[in-house]
């Protein structure tokens, strides 16, 4: 979030992306010829508390509204390539995988991903379902993305790293809105919305549509990972009196993905969520907040039907092979797995903002999950969990250098209680440039699907065929200790910014799967336990250049060098798997941007990533992204119309996750029209 102070002899105005103070109220000696604006960037995801980026325990990383509009992405994972460290790949065209430095396997599942405060990290698999998410990237606001882990905040989920996704405000659009984007890929993408007011509720509702064909068939392998996607969605805001505000957001999407391998098949997700917050800001300055929210999401995957016979066929001569096929041949997959996800969340949270050098932010909140699918955890019925927590972040101004910040969370669930704090002293070295100290201790409890799966394929009810994945009945939580020096100086009138953090994590108790001899057609089975730890440190750093409203340059760096060692194998012999090239050592980006005095936009964004081994996908050569995007805004008729016209991957394929997924050059056009 930017407040915006304009240098400029204007009334004063307030709404919650802006602040613009009258140049009358600072002095007529401030004024200059030409109106100066300067950014204070403030972000809230941290500690709950508005900071700004020098008084932050933690990395921050903001991509505001207007790198969105200058970025060439075509959806939200395209935005987080923007930010240093994080990984953005795709397992299939339409399911994206995002994690922060390491662990990027076809569900990461150790990064917390909010939109505007609700968790749409899901039980079922474990992960975030990104195609399926609620969010347009009109409707964005601006993402701050914590760069390391955020548990007092975020709870143990944010483990390596937390995102919060913050979109408008229903005050600031009015009318109607028709976009649209057509291109390679087949991509057809259409949105149609309106904000609008009824009394004292405003609000904005949006109807989309997106469709592409995916990637590309690679030689002799048919991939159908296409999609269609439909969402409903609501924001509305109601403010009862000037100390009340109530938001509540509805949302609604069907969608047909291809998911899978070398063998893809069909999934349909149904997908709908309900979320209330309520703030109330006392006379003397203190905050109560009040957050709700649902999830649901219904899962139903098609995979070819299999039969008992056709499935032996395709596995190595053996004398179990040779006895299993005398038994009468039938389905063994039948070619419909069903499963829910489901989260009901609650949490209460006070915001202390009464003493000048003093605040502090403390909050309770109870969960419920469950998850159900008879593939993934072998019964009929649900799995369920209760969960609890606490926590408090506290921040205090020592004197006009120094800031001190501390944070705690106790989490309790079904089997253990345990927490996770953070502290931070940041250091002011002169007006423009912080020196920050921080260090992590958190833990990850395991999710129902980490502590609960079994997955077999069975003949009937009394023979399992093949043992796919087991937990370990005493599987335990994840333990992360990290600590970082951060510097942040701006330069120039605050038109140079740079953010570096140079850290050291240690991830121990990993969970992780190792081969386990078991009684079945092949003799094996993957069993999940904690068998892995690995050592991260590195360097990343993040420049944005902003001389004037008509240029703008960011960049990001990140260099990573893990160490550490799953157990791959534990009979018939021991056998331990590195994971050194799990993560790719070198990481950049750029984005540059020129928008003409008379609206025309032009911009290039680069990315680089060294070459890497996914832990369960494919080893990949090193690559180099270059995006294009020209766009033009328009004024006709009263009616706001921006054309564009993007270029995706201008330059040679490279592979997305496995060997088979070749990004090609993709050209997109597209047009945004609104009026009132």
């Amino acid at each position: 979030m930017a407040f915006k102070i304009i240098k400029k002899n204007t009334p004063l105005l307030l709404c919650p992306a802006t602040l613009v103070i009258s140049a009358t109220a600072l002095g007529d000696s401030m004024v200059t010829e030409d109106d100066l604006l300067a950014e204070i960037q403030r972000v809230n995801s941290v500690t709950h508390m508005d900071q700004t980026l020098p008084q932050t325990p933690a990395s921050v990383t903001i991509i505001d509204r207007r790198m969105i509009d200058a970025s060439p992405a075509v959806d939200v994972v395209d935005l987080l390539r923007m930010v240093p460290g994080l990984q953005t790949y795709f397992v299939n065209a339409n399911r994206p995988g995002v994690t922060y430095h390491a662990l990027g396997n076809t569900y990461p599942r150790r990064l917390e991903v909010k939109i505007d405060g609700r968790s749409v990290y899901e039980s079922l698999f474990s992960s975030v379902l990104w195609t399926i998410l609620d969010v347009d990237l009109a409707d964005i606001d601006h993402i701050e993305v914590v760069r390391g882990a955020n548990a007092p905040a975020d709870g143990s989920n944010a483990f390596l790293a937390s995102i919060n996704i913050i979109t408008r405000s229903p005050l600031i659009d009015s009318g109607w809105n028709l976009q649209g984007k057509a291109g390679g890929n087949h991509i057809r993408n259409g949105s149609l919305s309106y904000a609008g007011s009824a009394g004292e509720l405003n609000y904005r509702t949006r109807l989309s549509y997106q469709s592409n064909e995916g990637f590309d068939d690679f030689e002799n392998l048919t991939l159908d990972d296409g999609a269609e996607i439909v969402t409903l969605s609501f924001k509305g805001l109601w403010t009862p009196s000037a100390s009340d505000s109530v938001e509540i957001k509805l949302g609604l999407s069907n969608s047909n993905i291809g998911v899978g391998e070398r063998d893809s098949f069909p999934r349909k997700a149904d997908y709908q969520y309900q979320h209330l917050q309520w703030d109330h800001l006392t006379d003397k300055g203190n905050k109560y907040q009040f957050i709700a929210y649902h999830n649901l999401i219904e899962v139903a995957d098609y995979p070819q039907p299999l039969g008992f016979h056709e499935g032996l066929a395709r596995l190595p001569d053996s004398p179990t092979k040779t006895a299993l096929l005398q038994l009468p041949d039938k389905l063994v997959i039948d070619g419909e797995n069903h499963g829910q996800s489901e989260r009901w969340d609650a949490e209460f949270r006070t915001l202390f903002n009464q003493w000048d050098d003093f605040r502090a932010v403390s909050g309770i909140g109870l969960r419920y999950d469950r998850v159900e699918s008879e593939d993934l955890f072998d019964r009929l019925g649900a799995v369920s969990e209760s969960s609890y927590r606490a926590y408090a972040n506290v921040e205090w101004t020592a004197n006009d250098r120094i800031v001190l910040n501390g944070g705690v969370i106790g989490e309790h669930d079904d089997t253990e209680t345990f927490g996770s704090y953070r502290i931070a002293s940041n250091f002011k070295l002169t007006d423009n440039q912080t020196l920050r100290l921080a260090f992590n201790r958190g833990y990850r409890a395991p999710t129902l699907l980490e502590s609960n799966q079994a997955t077999y394929i069975r003949y009937d009810e009394n023979m399992i065929v093949d043992g796919s994945i087991i937990s370990d009945p005493d599987i335990s939580r994840e333990k992360l200790t990290s600590s970082e020096i951060g510097y942040m100086g701006s330069f120039t009138q605050a038109n140079l910014s740079i953010d570096l953090r140079i850290f050291c994590e240690q991830l121990r108790d990993v969970i992780d799967e190792r081969r386990e001899q078991f009684a079945d057609v092949d003799g094996q089975i993957n069993i999940r336990d904690n068998s892995a730890s690995i050592d991260i440190e590195g360097a990343e750093w993040q420049a944005q250049y902003r001389p004037n409203n008509n240029f703008l340059v960011n960049t990001n760096y990140s260099y990573v060098k893990s160490t550490g060692q799953g157990l791959y194998r534990s009979t018939p012999v021991v056998e331990y798997r590195g994971l050194e090239k799990s993560t790719p050592g070198h990481s950049a980006g750029m984005l540059i941007n020129y928008v003409t005095d008379d609206g025309l936009s032009l911009s290039t964004m680069i990315n680089y990533k060294s070459g890497m081994e996914h832990p369960e996908g494919h080893k990949l050569e090193k690559y180099t992204r270059i995006d294009l995007k020209a766009a033009k805004k328009l004024n006709l008729n009263n009616s706001d119309i921006e054309i564009s016209f993007t270029v995706q991957n201008a330059g040679e394929n490279y592979f997305e996750f496995y060997e088979i997924n070749a990004f090609k050059t993709r050209y997109v056009i597209g047009f945004d029209i609104g009026f009132p």
